[in-house]
């Protein structure tokens, strides 16, 4: 919600907090989420009123898409890729977004194409990936004709760029648009009862017939209701999230939210959703949450260590399938994400290898106590966290 509710000076001020955290890509929905955000009368709407005040989806506000276009490009300066959303759910008729939106967001489906055209146009010399659509469960028929529109006008605009499509939790993607996407990006979402989901989603995804790179694009946000309970997410499961997410077959990223950003809330906006998502932390106070060092160390580990390269794998012995395992083919490196403290035994033997276990709370590295045999015991950690156990086989010598 940067580009309707965040000054240049703000944007600025943001920018580097998460670069210095080590960010790598901006996720932003180009037009306002009309049913669920922060609101206030210095909001500024995409688009100018017809004569019955409605918005006309035909007249373009330039203050809004020229200030847009400078974020944008103040976040490349910075070194990140920008990821663009084109129809949140709000703008398709028939969705519990638009129904639900305290204006008139429902696109007619003539505006579509024009718009979406229009913000490629606007963008694409920023080399954006776009995501057609926002919280889409498929759930009105007039979705998957707007999207379709939406994405084939895009991609003619920008035949280059990657396009993919945000999902709801209870969403999944048409065969067309299976074929039409670039990567998979799911939502593993905020609900209390479902925090198998970061794992579970990212094993479908990765077992799609069409294979494609995944990505986590909404795990729980930092801060945001736990729905179902009177808690809030916290470091901890955003740390879970993140490593079951990238360790289950969703390596192509995963997306950090703290609740207070994504809306861009300010103290005295009105936010829409309060009753399930609960008051947002402001912005500012939002950002400076302390899962958002522990996603960046998660990126710099990941690359560190070239986790790129290794897949799920079932190594791990047992029943727990909170306990997440990925190993390159040939078993040079491994690693398992453990969310408690336990014994773990592994099906690999450890002979040889250079172990190291981290506990993810204070990120101290430590040597793990490892029997290794033909079933090998990683020693239950000495700290109440969670942790990563990294495995690296080391060159047998010749001398």
């Amino acid at each position: 919600m940067a580009f309707p509710n965040l000054t240049l000076d703000e944007w600025a001020r943001y920018l580097a907090q998460r670069r210095l955290q080590g960010f790598n890509a901006l996720q932003i929905s180009i037009l306002p989420v009309t049913h669920d955000t922060s609101m206030s009368p210095q909001n500024i709407d995409p688009f100018l009123p017809d004569a019955d005040g409605n918005w006309d989806f035909s007249a373009y506000n330039e203050a809004y898409f020229a200030k847009a276009e400078t974020m944008v490009e103040m976040a490349v300066d910075q070194g990140f890729t920008p990821v663009l959303g084109v129809l949140w759910c709000s703008y398709a008729p028939g969705t519990r977004c638009s129904e639900h939106s305290p204006v008139a967001s429902a696109m007619p489906f003539d505006a579509v194409a024009p718009f979406a055209a229009f913000a490629a146009e606007r963008f694409k010399r920023f080399n954006p990936i776009f995501f057609i659509s926002g919280d889409t469960r498929f759930e009105s028929p007039q979705e998957a004709p707007y999207y379709m529109a939406a994405l084939a006008a895009v991609r003619a605009v920008c035949p280059d760029a990657l396009l993919t499509m945000h999902l709801h939790p209870q969403g999944d993607l048409p065969r067309e648009f299976i074929d039409a996407v670039d990567f998979y990006m799911y939502q593993s979402g905020h609900d209390a009862n479902t925090q198998h989901q970061p794992y579970t989603f990212a094993e479908k995804f990765a077992a799609y017939a069409v294979k494609r790179p995944v990505l986590n694009s909404e795990p729980p946000y930092e801060g945001h209701g736990r729905i179902g309970t009177r808690t809030r997410f916290n470091a901890f499961d955003i740390r879970k999230a993140t490593w079951q997410s990238l360790l289950s077959g969703a390596k192509m990223g995963i997306t950090y939210g703290a609740h207070g950003v994504w809306s861009c809330h300010k103290r005295g906006m009105n936010f829409l959703n309060a009753h399930r998502s609960f008051e947002p932390f402001t912005w500012e106070e939002a950002l400076l949450l302390d899962g958002s060092w522990d996603v960046g160390f998660a990126r710099w580990l990941f690359e560190r260590y070239n986790l790129f390269a290794t897949d799920p794998t079932a190594i791990v012995l047992g029943e727990d399938k909170e306990i997440r395992a990925a190993a390159s083919a040939d078993l040079a490196t491994i690693a398992i994400y453990s969310p408690y403290a336990f014994d773990i035994d592994v099906a690999v033997d450890l002979t040889g290898y250079r172990c190291v276990l981290i506990d993810l709370a204070t990120r101290r590295v430590m040597t793990p106590e490892v029997q290794a045999s033909e079933r090998s015991r990683i020693g239950m950690s000495r700290v109440n966290a969670d942790t990563l156990f990294l495995a690296v086989k080391q060159p047998i010598s010749e001398s």
